[in-house]
């Protein structure tokens, strides 16, 4: 590869990176392959909820709700920075999540360079930066983004900690730490995470071990501490939030983990598959690839990852785009192995790589080229109707409320969600306004109380890919 290749495709990932920010308060994709995605409804307002309440609010946790921040600091923590500089902005927070990609990229260029080439580590820029999951999922103001970030910065910092640097190991249980309170699958990855002290030690075992026993102890006084905080302070919000039922889990994981190796082509049509041929290929033949530091990092993530969807919820394609990065670094090793020792079969797999890149092309253009903003013009029209309605208390309740503060760039609202039942936080706080979502038509409102009535007041059509989802709006009345 070429000087002028290589800034050739550099180029191209710095523009495929920046088209991030294009038409960033658009709806949604509407692609059919995301049609079960419901992070546009919901999660953006569920993660920068605690940022959105402190702002409007003047306190971040709210009693009986839902409060994910509790458990998940990070990410409205970062957001409510922005927040302090810009006002609750939509255009802001998600434009934090671009941000947080375009750091990922590099520090995934900047792994790749620890153990590869150059030139592999501008292929692997190239996958990333153009790949379609990846772009359209950057786009939302979700914990993916930031958690991706600092999974990478743990992972390179790790392949830097050299014998005797126990203060590089403790870094690396911080950052372990970070993001794992920016998601709380970070317990998944975290073999993944120690693995480079470990490659970059293991001449001295020792060394390795104690380098290794640092960065656990970190990570375990830290964790430890706030697992105690939570207990003593959070407990019913730990039944809400975090709360599973491990039993039925295992008991369902066959099924899921049959759908995982059909829903991983969410990630590439190509590469999840090459990167499946890899794995069975070091299984039975290719043993040595199991010594390869960054083939053996990308298979700890991915399969940690992996045992996360299966095991909690095999659901929407969301949940796999943490899985982009393992899924390149292995699929491009197995096709660089292909490239030494079968040359035919690397370039029949070069063409499909190709072909896939394409594909993944035509998606952003496609998506780029067709913005629709109805989600932020429906979340603009329920702020107008509550200001213009100064009589009535502003504050919106349902699910989803904080998302439509979001997008319509703030006004004070509560997720109808949280251990508190909706008619007593009603009667608690007093709302005046609720909201819902609706599919196949306008089913029945929510049920009048003994002490408030819902009287609908507007509703607005909201593209999906479905085309039939509304955005209903309610005014609380208080019946005595």
């Amino acid at each position: 590869m070429g000087r002028r290749t290589k800034y050739s495709l550099l180029a191209i990932v710095v523009c495929l990176l920046g088209l991030r920010l294009w038409h960033l308060k658009a709806d949604f994709t509407d692609a059919a392959l995301y049609s079960q995605e419901a992070a546009a409804f919901t999660d953006e307002g569920f993660y920068t909820s605690a940022a959105l309440h402190h702002f409007e609010l003047g306190k971040s946790y709210l009693p009986g709700g839902w409060n994910p921040g509790v458990f998940m600091p990070v990410w409205p923590l970062l957001v409510g920075a922005v927040f302090h500089f810009t006002g609750i902005s939509l255009l802001a927070a998600r434009t934090l999540a671009v941000i947080c990609t375009w750091l990922g990229v590099l520090l995934a260029y900047a792994v790749s360079r620890q153990y590869r080439s150059q030139r592999f580590a501008i292929l692997v820029a190239l996958m990333l930066a153009a790949n379609s999951l990846g772009f359209i999922f950057s786009r939302l103001a979700i914990l993916e983004p930031a958690f991706v970030l600092f999974l990478l910065l743990a992972i390179f910092v790790a392949g830097k900690v050299r014998p005797e640097n126990y203060l590089l190991a403790a870094a690396v249980g911080l950052i372990f730490v970070v993001l794992t309170l920016t998601k709380t699958t970070g317990p998944f990855v975290l073999p993944a995470v120690l693995y480079p002290i470990w490659a970059r030690n293991r001449e001295s075992r020792p060394d390795a071990w104690k380098l290794l026993g640092t960065a656990f102890a970190t990570i375990f006084i830290c964790l430890g501490t706030a697992k105690f905080i939570w207990a003593r302070h959070y407990a019913s919000d730990i039944q809400i939030i975090l709360g599973m039922s491990p039993w039925w889990q295992l008991t369902h994981s066959l099924p899921r983990m049959v759908r995982f190796f059909f829903r991983g082509t969410w990630i590439d049509p190509v590469l999840f598959p090459l990167a499946l041929a890899g794995f069975v290929a070091a299984t039975f033949r290719l043993r040595f690839l199991w010594r390869d530091p960054l083939f053996m990092l990308a298979f700890l993530w991915e399969t940690g990852y992996a045992a996360f969807i299966v095991f909690h919820y095999d659901g929407p394609p969301r949940y796999f785009s943490p899985l982009i990065v393992p899924t390149v670094w292995l699929a491009l090793v197995f096709w660089q192995w292909l490239w030494q020792q079968h040359r035919l079969a690397a370039q029949a797999a070069a063409a499909c790589i190709a072909v896939s890149l394409g594909w993944n092309l035509f998606m952003i253009g496609d998506y780029l080229a067709h913005p629709r903003y109805t989600l932020v013009q429906a979340a603009a029209q329920v702020k107008q109707t509550i200001t213009h309605t100064p009589s009535v208390n502003p504050l919106l309740i349902g699910r989803g409320a904080d998302q439509i503060s979001l997008l319509g760039d703030g006004f004070p609202s509560m997720d109808r969600d949280g251990r508190m039942p909706m008619a007593e936080k009603i009667e608690l706080y007093r709302p005046g306004w609720y909201v819902m979502w609706t599919e196949n038509g306008l089913p029945a409102g929510p049920q009048d109380t003994n002490h408030f009535q819902f009287v609908e007041r507007s509703k607005y059509f909201v593209h999906d890919a479905d085309g039939h989802r509304f955005l209903v709006l309610y005014q609380i009345i208080p019946t005595t």
